[in-house]
C-alpha cells in the first residue's frame, strides 16, 4: 500500500527545469501548444517525438545566432526542446525552450547540446572483474575487434598504449575509463546513449556498440589522470572501513546453527580488537515469523547490534545472546527472512562505512512479494536492487536440512538471484544435509576473507581478488568458487571507495563509441543500462502502474487491453516519462504511436519485449507470475522515492520533485 503523500504529486513542467523533470520528448499531440503558438521541431522520421537536447557543461545562451552571450551559465544536463536550427557566425546555432508550450530561451551552438532520443543513459560497472573500457573515434574499428577471434589481444594493445601515452595519431581510440571506479551516486555522471548499433563477439556473445556522450558534474583534471599513484592509493586505502551485518533466522529449528555462528563472530572480534580496531565492524540482526494465527512471534525482524554496538567487543556478543532462538512453531516453513535483510538496509546507520555486506544465515525458502504474511511485499530481484542502491551485497547462507526437504527449490530460486552481485555472480552457500561442521567452516572462510581483505586495506593495498588461504581448490568443495566471489565483493568495495577518494574522473568527450560488454570477456558487462527519472516521474510511474495493476485484478479491463496499457506505459517511461502519469500514455496503441516509441530503442524492458500474443498464451499461472513480479516493483518505487541519499539535484537539494536518480532498467516495467 503507498502512501497519500506519494501519490499525490504530478509532474509539473518548470521554466529551465532540470534534466529529468523533463527528460524525454512530449507526444505532439499531447499537451497540445497553446492555439498559435510554436511548436518544436519533430525528430526525423517521427509523428509525435519532439527533438530534444542536454547542454554541456559552459552552455551559455544567446539572444540571436551568433550573437554574445549571456553572462550566466546553463547548469550541465539541462534538457531543452528545440525550435529552430540555422546556421550563423561561428557555425550551426539551436533555438531552445524549457517546455513544448512555444516560450523560447534563446540560442545556443551547436556544440554546447548533445541531441537526446530517449532517456537511456549507461554508467561504467565496477571494472573488478572486467578490463577497462575503450573509447572509439568511430564504430567501425569498434566492431572489427569484437568480431576478431583476437579481440582480447587486440583490446589489450591498445589500453596498454593508451595507458601508457603512445597511442599514434591515427589510433582508433578516442580515451580509456578511468583507472578508477566512478561510483554515479557519490560523483554523479551521465553518458546519455546518441547511436547504437549491433555487434557480435566472435566468442559467442550479441552485444552493442553505443555511441555515448561523456559528461560529467566534475571540472576535468588538467591533465586527466591515467593510472593509480600508487603512494596515494596506500595513503587512501587506510582509511578503508568495512561492515557486516549478519542476518540471522532465530526460528525453533536454527538452535545449533546461531550458537555456531556465535563462535566464528567471537573469534572474528578477538582479532579484530587486536589488529584491525575499528576498521570492520559486525551488526547483528534476528528475524522471525508469524505463528499459526498469524500473529507475529514476539518480531519479524529485531535490530540486536548496530555498526556501532560492534566495535565494543564484550557488549557485541551480549547481545548476540539476547537472540535466541523461538520455542514456536510458525505458520508453515517459510519465514519472512527479506524483513530481516530489509532492517539491515534501512534501520542500520551505514555512515562511513565503505565496504558493506550482509550475510544472510537461514533453513527456509522467504516470504515473497504476494505473500500474505510478507512484510516487505518485496521479490528478490527487488530486494537485490535496493541493496545495490545503498552500496550492499547480500550473502546467503542455506542450511539444507531434512526437514525442509520439499522447500529447496524454493529456497534456492529465491536466494540465487538475490545474492547476485553484477559481473561476479552469486553468493549464495548451499549447506548439504544442514551439516553443522560445512556451516562452521564455510561461515568461518568468509570470516577469514574478510578478516583477510581488511589487513590489506590496513597495510594501503587494495585486496586481491580472493584469500588463496581461504579458498580451497578441491573439487569436491562446493562452496570454493561462491568463496572465490565473496572476495571479488570485497575487492569490487575496496576499488569503488579508491575511485570515490581519488576523484577519478569520466572522460569529457562530445561523442564516441563504446562497447556495452568486456571486449576479452564478453560474458560480463561494461555498462549498467538506466532510464533517468525524477522524483516526480517516479511517483507517477507508481500510480499508472498501480491503476492498470488494480483494473487488471478486478477485470475491468479485456486481457489484451491491460498488455496494451502496461507496454504502453514502460514505452511511454523509455521515451518521455514526464508523461507517464497521463491518460493517454496507457493508449499508445490506440494513436498508432507505439512503434515509433520502441523503435530505435538499443534496450527494452521485460514487458516491451513481449507481443500481444506472447501475452495471451501465457498460462494464468504465468500472467499471475509477472502481475506479482509488477507489484513487487511498485514497492520498490516506494523505497527507492523515499531514500533521499539517492537523489541528485543540481541545486543540491535531494528532496525536490526535480530530483533525479538513474534507475536501473531492470526495475522498470
Amino acid at each position: 500500500m503507498t502512501t497519500p503523500a506519494f501519490r499525490l504529486r504530478l509532474a509539473a513542467l518548470l521554466a529551465l527545469a532540470w534534466l529529468a523533470a523533463c527528460a524525454a520528448p512530449a507526444i505532439a499531440q499531447d499537451p497540445a501548444p497553446p492555439a498559435g503558438a510554436r511548436k518544436p521541431l519533430l525528430m526525423t522520421g517521427t509523428t509525435s517525438l519532439w527533438q530534444r537536447v542536454l547542454t554541456r557543461p559552459g552552455a551559455r545562451p544567446s539572444q540571436s545566432p551568433g550573437g554574445p552571450p549571456a553572462e550566466a551559465e546553463i547548469p550541465p544536463l539541462t534538457m531543452f526542446f528545440v525550435y529552430a536550427r540555422t546556421a550563423g557566425d561561428g557555425g550551426n546555432w539551436l533555438e531552445v525552450g524549457p517546455t513544448t508550450g512555444g516560450q523560447t530561451l534563446g540560442w545556443l551552438p551547436e556544440a554546447e547540446a548533445i541531441d537526446w532520443k530517449q532517456t537511456l543513459v549507461v554508467n561504467f560497472t565496477n571494472p573488478v572483474n572486467r578490463d577497462r573500457a575503450l573509447f572509439f573515434k568511430d564504430s567501425a574499428p569498434l566492431l572489427s575487434i569484437m568480431e576478431a577471434p583476437d579481440a582480447d589481444a587486440q583490446a589489450g594493445a591498445l589500453r596498454q598504449a593508451a595507458v601508457s601515452g603512445t597511442l599514434p595519431p591515427d589510433s582508433p581510440i578516442a580515451a580509456l575509463e578511468p583507472s578508477t571506479w566512478v561510483d554515479p551516486a557519490k560523483d554523479f555522471y551521465l553518458l546519455p546513449i546518441l547511436n547504437w548499433t549491433d555487434g557480435y563477439f566472435a566468442k559467442g556473445f550479441p552485444g552493442l556498440a553505443l555511441q555515448v556522450a561523456a559528461t560529467s558534474l566534475q571540472e576535468p583534471a588538467d591533465p586527466p589522470p591515467q593510472a593509480t599513484d600508487p603512494g596515494n592509493a596506500a595513503q587512501v586505502m587506510a582509511g578503508y572501513r568495512a561492515g557486516v551485518i549478519f542476518v540471522v533466522d532465530t526460528t525453533v529449528s536454527m538452535d545449533p546453527y546461531v550458537a555456531r555462528t556465535r563462535e566464528t563472530i567471537r573469534a572474528l572480534i578477538e582479532k579484530l580488537h587486536a589488529e584491525e580496531g575499528d576498521k570492520l565492524s559486525l551488526g547483528l540482526v534476528g528475524f522471525r515469523d508469524v505463528l499459526e494465527d498469524g500473529r507475529p512471534d514476539e518480531y519479524i525482524a529485531k535490530v540486536f547490534a548496530t555498526l556501532s554496538d560492534g566495535l565494543d567487543p564484550r557488549g557485541f556478543l551480549d547481545r548476540f545472546d539476547a537472540a535466541k532462538v523461538s520455542h514456536a512453531d510458525n505458520r508453515d516453513f517459510r519465514e519472512d527472512s527479506f524483513a530481516g535483510v530489509k532492517a539491515a538496509l534501512d534501520d542500520i546507520d551505514w555512515t562511513g562505512v565503505a565496504g558493506r555486506l550482509i550475510v544472510l544465515i537461514t533453513d527456509a525458502s522467504p516470504r515473497r512479494a504476494n505473500d500474505p504474511y510478507s512484510s516487505t511485499h518485496l521479490d528478490p530481484d527487488q530486494l537485490r536492487l535496493l541493496a545495490q542502491s545503498k552500496g550492499a551485497a547480500v550473502l546467503v547462507i542455506h542450511l539444507k536440512t531434512a526437514a525442509g526437504k520439499d522447500d529447496y527449490a524454493a529456497a534456492e530460486d529465491a536466494y540465487q538471484p538475490l545474492s547476485d552481485y553484477p559481473n561476479v555472480g552469486s553468493l549464495y552457500f548451499p549447506i548439504e544435509g544442514g551439516d553443522l561442521r560445512s556451516f562452521g567452516s564455510v561461515i568461518d572462510r568468509i570470516a577469514g576473507i574478510m578478516l583477510g581483505q581488511m589487513q590489506t586495506a590496513a597495510e594501503g593495498q587494495v585486496a586481491p581478488a580472493a584469500d588463496a588461504s581461504a579458498v580451497s581448490t578441491k573439487a569436491d568443495d562446493p562452496s570454493s568458487e561462491a568463496l572465490a566471489r565473496t572476495g571479488l565483493v570485497g575487492r569490487a568495495m575496496q576499488l569503488a571507495y579508491l575511485g570515490q577518494k581519488e576523484g577519478g574522473q569520466v572522460p569529457r568527450l562530445f561523442s564516441s563509441w563504446i562497447s556495452d560488454r568486456d571486449i576479452a570477456n564478453p560474458a560480463r558487462k561494461a555498462l549498467d543500462v538506466r532510464v533517468l527519472i525524477s522524483k516526480n516521474q517516479l511517483s507517477d510511474l507508481q500510480t499508472t502502474l498501480a491503476a492498470i495493476i488494480d483494473a487488471g485484478e478486478a477485470t475491468r479491463v479485456a486481457p489484451n487491453d491491460f498488455f496494451r496499457q502496461l507496454r504502453s506505459a514502460a514505452a511511454t517511461m523509455a521515451r518521455r516519462p514526464e508523461g507517464v502519469g497521463r491518460e493517454d500514455a496507457r493508449h499508445l496503441a490506440e494513436l498508432g504511436l507505439i512503434g515509433e516509441y520502441l523503435e530505435g530503442l538499443p534496450y527494452r524492458s521485460r514487458i516491451m519485449e513481449l507481443t500481444e500474443d506472447d501475452w495471451l498464451s501465457w498460462s494464468f499461472g504465468q500472467q499471475r507470475q509477472f502481475l506479482d513480479d509488477l507489484q513487487a516493483k511498485v514497492t520498490l518505487y516506494q523505497q527507492i522515492y523515499d531514500n533521499t541519499d539517492l537523489w541528485i539535484a543540481l541545486d543540491g537539494q535531494r528532496t525536490g520533485g526535480d530530483a533525479v536518480y538513474p534507475m536501473p532498467l531492470d526495475a522498470l516495467p
